[in-house]
């Protein structure tokens, strides 16, 4: 029975079945081998002989003839020293040997095996061998969510059907029973769902900093624009080798903290440490400058951030002589990125200022007064240097960019412009216009400060001196950089060269210096408020920059009618320029 079993699991393909079936009839017919062999071993054959005469009694030898005594002891020799039988050993062993080669067969030719693994077939112990399940059937890798939940679908498709259930796991003397089978209705969706498929409906969101920053108020001095900016010739220079020397701004970090990216501003090496070339530095520091005094003479916004120990009182002197928001103490997280919160928290400081200046914390207790006092103080620290500050800085005046990582994370994210004296061991990529040099001395970093603020000040004293309608009317545009998703740090893929761009621009340098910002998609004219929803109410626009292709495409039907109207009117060649 077990041999045909096996058999005809074999046939079926069942490999691990038959290979069960096949262990147990080799166990038994190596158990009957091993009885086969002890009975098969040379056995003492013994016979009785016939009495002696007159052994038996009176009588009984008239029973016994000696033809029948004769007979009985041959039959008894016979019978006593024939053995066991090898008929059905033989048969056990080549049922055993079939089974065998049938159980290999059908692994060598099974199309079922998936995995295959070195040296000989696996046991039943090693999953990875032959004969075990594909990895998508094993119950490591099933969804196990899915399942469940696919089981209950299939278990309870209607409100009737896990009556029972809910009902065990309540407890108490609750009773209860579903009237309907709302639960698992179907929802009656309408028949003509066409019509893009997205919600309807104007997508305001003023509450939320990124959506001012992206389509109300956007950039006035946007990051795209600086790399193409340049400072012109005949700009008298501030800074001179000289000054950058007095204040030792040529000493960098020691070799053992660093940046690979900064080494294009490294001169030299000077035992454990780097020297700067102030060439570029001093080359740098005075576009900052030019740079800062353009933007002031347009009215932007200046914000000062600087929270090293050697920074903090600088920062605080400088940004005061210039009237704009500062912060020297510890960033808080989420200044720009979430003003909603920031608003939230100047509010209560502005309340508790408020109560204490009117008295209202005589009449409460000591301990009470005291915790009073401590949150008072804590928010002096976080939000006395941004109290004039409303909304977005324009441009931010930084200092040491590893120390203000999460400040220049927050800043790169709202597209807001840095500036920033940078050191050995920073990253002047997360930095739009960066001023090599040491932030480790006092000396330094007020040399900068003090370069800077002159700029803005005397920007400042330009845009008061002329009256305010010979400022050029600033006209609103989209800044592209906010409608990209390299902006953000956690969705940046890491380039990688693909065949396209060898063809296009040969190597990867060459892709990264005419790709700064990664992926930058073309905008359409501003609009504002945003048309969410098109005139015919179905169609909605996610961004911005979705409708590039269409606007540009019908500004070159626009370019194309008037080159065709002005080579009509103007005779021969107005074919070739419309064309063209």
């Amino acid at each position: 029975t077990t041999s045909a079993q096996s058999l005809h699991q074999c046939m079926r393909g069942d490999s691990m079945e038959s290979s069960k079936i096949s262990v147990a009839l080799s166990a038994a017919a190596a158990c009957a081998l091993a009885g086969s062999f002890c009975s098969l071993a040379p056995t003492p054959s013994f016979v009785v002989s016939p009495p002696p005469a007159g052994a038996l009694p009176q009588g009984a030898s008239s029973h016994i003839s000696g033809k029948s005594a004769s007979s009985a002891t041959a039959g008894f020799s016979g019978h006593a020293s024939s053995g066991t039988s090898t008929a059905p050993i033989a048969t056990m062993l080549a049922v055993a040997l079939v089974v065998g080669l049938a159980h290999r067969r059908s692994e060598r030719h099974s199309s079922r095996v998936p995995m295959r693994v070195r040296g000989r077939a696996g046991t039943w112990f090693r999953m990875g061998a032959k004969g075990a399940k594909p990895m998508h059937e094993r119950l490591i890798a099933k969804d196990i969510i899915e399942g469940t939940k696919a089981g209950w679908l299939k278990k309870y498709r209607k409100a009737s059907d896990m009556e029972e259930t809910v009902k065990k796991t309540l407890y108490g003397n609750l009773q209860m029973r579903f009237t309907t089978n709302h639960f698992t209705d179907e929802i009656p969706w309408p028949e003509d769902r066409s019509g893009g498929g997205g919600m309807e409906g104007p997508r305001e969101m003023p509450d939320k900093p990124w959506y001012r920053r992206k389509f109300m108020n956007p950039a006035r001095f946007k990051k795209l624009d600086i790399k193409e900016w340049e400072m012109p010739e005949n700009y008298s220079r501030s800074v001179s080798l000289e000054k950058l020397v007095g204040v030792g701004m040529q000493y960098g970090h020691s070799k053992q903290c660093w940046a690979t990216k900064m080494m294009k501003y490294v001169y030299a090496e000077d035992g454990d440490s780097f020297i700067f070339d102030l060439v570029q530095t001093s080359a740098q520091l005075n576009r900052a400058c030019y740079y800062a005094q353009e933007a002031a003479i347009r009215g932007a916004k200046f914000l000062f951030v600087g929270c090293k120990m050697q920074a903090q009182e600088l920062i605080n002197e400088y940004a005061d002589k210039v009237n704009m928001p500062r912060v020297s103490e510890k960033w808080t997280g989420g200044l720009i990125t979430n003003s909603g919160q920031i608003a939230i928290a100047r509010e209560l400081w502005q309340r508790l200022r408020t109560q204490k200046d009117q008295g209202a914390w005589d009449s409460m207790g000591g301990e009470r007064r005291d915790l009073q006092e401590c949150m008072l103080r804590r928010l002096d620290r976080k939000y006395a240097g941004i109290e004039g500050m409303e909304d977005f800085p324009d441009i931010i005046i930084m200092v040491d960019q590893k120390s203000e990582a999460v400040a220049c994370h927050e800043a790169g994210k709202m597209g807001i412009p840095i500036i920033c004296l940078c050191d050995t061991n920073a990253d002047p990529d997360k930095v739009d216009i960066t001023v090599p040099g040491n932030c480790g001395q006092k000396r330094s970093i007020e040399l900068f400060l003090q370069q800077i603020t002159e700029a803005i000040k005397t920007g400042q004293d330009i845009r008061a001196s002329r009256p305010r309608s010979d400022d050029p009317a600033e006209q609103k545009s989209w800044d592209p950089w906010m409608f990209s998703s390299d902006r953000i740090p956690g969705l940046h893929r890491s380039g990688k060269f693909q065949p396209w761009m060898r063809d296009m621009y040969g190597t990867y340098e060459n892709v990264k210096r005419a790709n700064p910002y990664g992926k930058i998609r073309p905008c359409a004219p501003f609009v504002s408020p945003v048309p969410w929803v098109n005139n015919d109410g179905q169609n909605q626009i996610w961004g911005v920059s979705t409708n590039a292709k269409v606007a540009a495409k019908e500004e070159g039907k626009r370019l194309a009618e008037e080159a065709a109207r002005a080579g009509g009117g103007g005779g021969g060649g107005g074919e070739e320029e419309a064309t063209e």
